[in-house]
């Protein structure tokens, strides 16, 4: 379904933060979380979140500027609620800059032993600001300073202390670097599904 404005068609989706799917939700909760949880350690999930940061800044700075900024509407992708699928890539990499910060101040409280209060919104995280035409740098200064900065302030990452994702559940800080390492690799694809319809 499209609306139309003044100089183009926008698709209609559904609102921020509506989630994905009941199926894939329970899926990732009870099967691809808690496997991964006991599969993969910190370090590994830290290792695979740098190497597909660089991925995604090798991909966008191939890009000119009209391309980077280009919104594109994207098939359903496993774990990509339907409101983030018209992107562009300029909007993708501002929304990893937003977790990626909100996660840097919660793993390493979190290790140790610190309650965090306040719920986390998806819609917080949403890149519908003004993004500088500086955003790939941006996130390239982001990538170099990421681990080192989180690993300074790390405690236990395996300690029993959560806070909730709004649609996973409780996760430590261990399970949250898993989590950042997913999410990463669902925007990487993301990005290579908007560049293969520019």
């Amino acid at each position: 379904m499209y609306a139309e404005d003044s100089k183009q068609l926008i698709p209609t989706l559904e609102r921020a933060g509506a989630g994905i799917s009941n199926p894939k939700r329970l899926f990732a909760t009870y099967m691809m979380f808690p496997l991964l949880d006991t599969t993969i350690s910190w370090e590994r999930a830290w290792d695979i979140y740098d190497s597909e940061g660089q991925k995604i800044l090798q991909l966008a700075s191939a890009l000119d500027n009209e391309s980077l900024f280009k919104r594109v509407l994207v098939p359903k992708l496993f774990g990509l609620e339907d409101n983030s699928r018209y992107y562009s890539v300029a909007m993708v990499l501002q929304h990893l800059l937003s977790v990626g910060e909100a996660l840097q101040k919660r793993i390493p409280p979190l290790s140790h032993g610190k309650k965090l209060d306040g719920h986390v919104a998806i819609e917080d995280v949403k890149p519908y600001t003004h993004i500088d035409e500086t955003i790939v740098t941006q996130f390239a200064d982001f990538l170099q300073g990421y681990r080192s900065n989180m690993e300074k302030n790390l405690g236990d990452i395996h300690i029993d202390n959560t806070s909730e994702h709004p649609w996973f559940g409780a996760f430590n800080p261990k399970q949250w670097s898993i989590l950042g390492m997913v999410h990463q690799i669902i925007h990487r694809r993301q990005i290579e599904a908007i560049i293969e319809r520019l």
